[in-house]
């Protein structure tokens, strides 16, 4: 499957300073307060680790790594959609139903067709970031939709269910 990849801007660079320093910071000075007690420096570990993933989530420079198979501490779930609609009409008609919906339009980026929307926190996730990839030639358009869990490894039909009420957005959207 071959993912479009998204062109870091200086605010991106940014991000990575601030989560290197969220991330070192709490463990060094876990390991200096404490030596080499493991009791505490996996919690802070941890915890460095989500505050990464916090900050990170918002952007679609790091789609791949959320994405990505290696990442086993998400789950994720992909789908291809075809539908006969040319891709710009199909990507103005995603950013209607994204926003008439439950979810959030974070990131729009229209040069490369994707998406990025996110949903809140609930009693069974963190949160969910779905990304969506519109390709497409003449009339004929294909979506790729990867819904995927912030932060845990089992998704309690949450990916499923944003599919779903995507894809439900979509026909609602498109019925006379």
């Amino acid at each position: 499957m071959k993912y479009i990849t998204h062109t870091p801007r200086k605010s991106d660079f940014v991000i990575w300073a601030v989560c290197s320093a969220v991330i070192l910071i709490p463990s060094l000075s876990g390991f200096v307060l404490v030596g080499e007690d493991l009791l505490l420096i996996l919690p802070l570990g941890i915890l460095s680790f989500f505050m990464f993933n916090l900050l990170i989530r918002r952007s679609l420079t790091f789609k791949n790594y959320f994405i990505s198979p290696i990442n086993v501490l998400t789950s994720k779930m992909r789908s291809e959609v075809s539908m006969s609609i040319p891709k710009d009409l199909m990507f103005d008609k995603m950013i209607e139903v994204i926003n008439d919906s439950k979810f959030k339009l974070t990131v729009s980026d229209k040069s490369n067709y994707e998406i990025l929307a996110t949903t809140g926190i609930s009693w069974f996730s963190w949160g969910e970031n779905i990304y969506i990839s519109i390709e497409g030639e003449g009339e004929e358009t294909t979506m790729k939709i990867c819904s995927v869990t912030f932060f845990q490894v089992y998704s309690w039909g949450r990916n499923e269910r944003n599919y779903n009420d995507l894809l439900k957005g979509i026909e609602e959207s498109l019925t006379v």
